[in-house]
């Protein structure tokens, strides 16, 4: 049973932080954020059907501590900035990326993620070689293979065949090729909680339900952050702090609360970081987006925010009365006004009559206000005089 004091400091305390949401979201947990960390390995450059000559290359990103994956530039557009700071993004933030740009093919973000998982450095030269049916592959044409087929299935770029080193277009067309029939693949990031955002008004029932997506089979942490009185529960109420991928979890809240805000943070320290994921530049750093080309480990954080406002009270009257005080009033008509009688009648007064006694009249002003000034200097002018008659009366004498 929650004491009076309970509930008084619940309530104070969640004002306190509704009072502060009105000044602009609450803060939230950053992402954990990954940097390329060193020179990346050069391919072969190679020519677009554009006439366009471009560099490729395999980077290397670091997604942890001690742990870096290969990764390859999503398009042709940009630069690779040093020391950019990227975080990992779905890839539906891209509407274009999760689209089939061809008939009977899969969208552009499962084509790409079976791209790195089929080819290097997933696969090595000599496997890839025998793939594309061509003499064996040095490591700077099959990156420049793979970044090209990368570019075709997400930008849309086209390898020019005449221009380009043979071995290089038949591994890319292979690539371009058999990417058509991959499945989908997953378009949300490695640990996500969806919908980031739930929003009710005088909540009766628990909050949510948000679920926990995440691509490891490892427990991920859950905790709240937030109004006080408030608790994380599964579908059956009870009290969660870890939970698993699909699971979904539930916002508890004291009924002696009546609005509040809460963050939902959820943490993994090794999670599985699969080939294809999509990393962009944090906080929208202009750098160019990678994609990951070989499978690793990381620590992941995500959040998700809680709120809610109590119901808006009707009218004391009931709900009849604030429904009728909701219509439209008809204008009353007019009534003619009197005409004046004479100079110096106020209007809409009859003749003779006068406003009471000590009162305002109609239009008029206050006794306490301009016949209070009135006799105040009526009051000064008979000193004066008094004052001067005396002066006079004295010189007289004299």
């Amino acid at each position: 049973m929650w004491s009076i004091p309970h509930r008084c400091a619940a309530v104070l305390a969640s004002a306190a932080l509704v009072v502060g949401g009105l000044g602009g979201a609450p803060a939230a947990w950053a992402d954990d954020f990954s940097r390329v960390d060193r020179e990346p390995v050069e391919g072969v450059d190679v020519v677009l059907t554009d006439g366009s000559e471009e560099g490729t290359a395999l980077f290397s990103l670091r997604v942890a501590d001690s742990q870096s994956v290969a990764a390859y530039r999503a398009t042709p557009e940009e630069e690779v900035l040093p020391r950019a700071a990227y975080v990992e993004s779905p890839w539906s933030d891209t509407p274009q990326w999760n689209e089939s740009r061809d008939a009977d093919s899969a969208g552009p973000a499962g084509r790409a993620a079976w791209i790195v998982a089929h080819s290097y450095p997933n696969a090595d030269p000599a496997e890839l070689s025998l793939a594309a049916e061509v003499l064996l592959l040095s490591e700077g044409q099959a990156i420049a293979a793979t970044q090209t087929a990368l570019w075709h299935v997400l930008h849309g770029s086209e390898l020019d065949e005449r221009s380009n080193d043979a071995a290089v277009v038949a591994l890319y067309e292979y690539l371009v090729s058999e990417s058509a029939e991959a499945d989908p693949g997953s378009t949300v990031r490695s640990l996500e909680i969806t919908p980031a955002q739930i929003d009710a008004i005088a909540p009766e029932e628990p909050l949510g339900p948000v679920t926990v997506t995440a691509s490891g089979t490892s427990p991920v942490r859950v905790s709240l952050q937030g109004a006080p009185a408030s608790w994380l529960v599964d579908a059956g109420g009870e009290q969660v702090n870890q939970v698993t991928d699909g699971d979904s979890v539930y916002l508890d809240v004291d009924p002696s609360v009546p609005a509040g805000v809460v963050t939902l943070q959820a943490q993994g320290s090794d999670v599985p970081l699969p080939e294809g994921r999509l990393f962009t530049g944090r906080d929208g750093v202009r750098t160019e987006p990678l994609v990951t080309a070989e499978p690793g480990t990381t620590a992941r954080s995500t959040t998700a925010t809680f709120t809610w406002n109590p119901e808006e009270p009707l009218s004391a009257a009931g709900p009849e009365a604030a429904a009728a005080a909701a219509e439209p009033e008809e204008p009353e008509e007019a009534e003619p006004r009197a005409p004046s009688t004479g100079p110096g009648e106020e209007s809409g007064q009859e003749s003779g009559e006068r406003a009471p006694e000590g009162g305002n009249g109609d239009g008029g002003l206050a006794l306490t206000g301009t016949w209070v000034s009135g006799l105040l200097t009526i009051a000064g002018a008979l000193v004066v005089s008094g004052l001067l008659i005396l002066t006079l009366g004295r010189k007289h004498r004299r």
